[in-house]
């Protein structure tokens, strides 16, 4: 049988992205998406007979449990994203987060998946002074992280040898998608030198881990191709901070590199303008050296070319209106903005 790979929450930021890297490495997929920010992001793969597109919920158990059949390997992306969109949606957060993931990684084990990726977050950490590996103390400072560790140690709780999940503790991600984001930091840094004419960061000293999508797909095909035991991993779940040593950056720095990515495509001079104290507490530098030594991991992706590819969308206006609700997660606003 063909490898059938399900991935839960397709359609979304990292998932339409990964969805085509997953069919350029000869992997048929099928989504499952409850299309909260639309379907555009997926219309590209409407003609392709490797893609299965189904709309539904996963905190519905026969939804779940129906799209189990014949997949080879589970990534689940789908979730209440972010610190505002938990915010504005606590009860759906709980559920989605917590409760559904456990369903899908429970479904996944009983139908006999033994590859299951989990996308978690780098925000599990939220402050820490020193560099943080993946045995470092969590210490989560949001609903939305709280919902990340539970879910983490429920699904690591039914590992067995036959059912082996990987834990991706996700950077900061950054750069164009499809279904496209200008709430993560390097996008709304972006979109508002385009709007506004500058860059403002509050605080400025807070770290950060940053990771580009391009990468971050390539980290969940080799997590998906990886066999555990034969590269010095113990037990039968695994957990990764996914990322690079090298894009820990102060806030600051960040817009500097957003800043000069803007200048390159445009000739721009983009002020970056340091305001007050930030409300965000996260602060936390994070170590990948787990990844790159087990997975053989790299990055390749910087934040001046995602700056550069996101202001020629800008630019060329294939995204015309970067302020509407679809392109930030805490409105839950599934229309779409018309493209011509």
């Amino acid at each position: 049988m063909k490898k059938r790979v399900l991935v839960i929450g397709g359609a979304g930021y990292l998932g339409s992205v990964l969805t085509g890297r997953l069919l350029s490495e000869n992997y048929d997929v099928r989504i499952l998406d409850s299309f909260i920010y639309g379907k555009r992001s997926v219309q590209k793969f409407s003609a392709d007979t490797r893609v299965e597109v189904i709309e539904g919920d996963i905190r519905n158990i026969e939804t779940v449990t129906d799209n189990m059949q014949d997949i080879h390997s589970v990534i689940l992306l789908a979730a209440v994203v972010g610190d505002p969109a938990s915010k504005a949606r606590p009860e759906q957060t709980i559920e989605t987060n917590y409760l559904a993931s456990m369903l899908v990684a429970s479904s996944a084990k009983i139908a006999g998946i033994k590859k299951f990726l989990y996308a978690s977050t780098c925000s599990v950490y939220g402050v820490g002074k020193e560099i943080l590996d993946e045995n470092a103390l969590m210490n989560p400072v949001s609903l939305y992280a709280r919902t990340k560790v539970a879910s983490e140690e429920g699904i690591i709780s039914i590992a067995d040898s036959n059912f082996r999940p990987v834990i991706m503790r996700m950077s900061t991600l950054y750069g164009y998608s499809p279904r496209m984001r200008f709430d993560l930091v390097v996008n709304t840094m972006t979109m508002t030198a385009f709007t506004e004419g500058k860059i403002t960061v509050f605080g400025g000293n807070q770290w950060r881990p940053l990771l580009g999508l391009e990468d971050a797909s390539d980290a969940y095909v080799k997590a998906l191709e990886s066999e555990p035991g034969g590269n010095g991993t113990a037990g039968y779940g695994r957990i990764y901070n996914v990322g690079s040593e090298e894009q820990n950056y102060t806030i600051t720095e960040v817009a500097k590199l957003t800043a000069k990515g803007i200048k390159e495509a445009s000739g721009k001079e983009i002020p970056v303008n340091i305001e007050g104290d930030s409300v965000d507490v996260r602060d936390y530098r994070v170590s990948f050296k787990k990844i790159q030594g087990e997975l053989n991991f790299s990055v390749k992706q910087t934040i001046p070319d995602a700056a550069k590819e996101i202001w020629g969308k800008l630019d060329s206006k294939e995204i015309r209106d970067p302020k509407q609700k679809v392109y930030y997660n805490h409105y839950f606003d599934a229309s779409e903005e018309l493209i011509g």
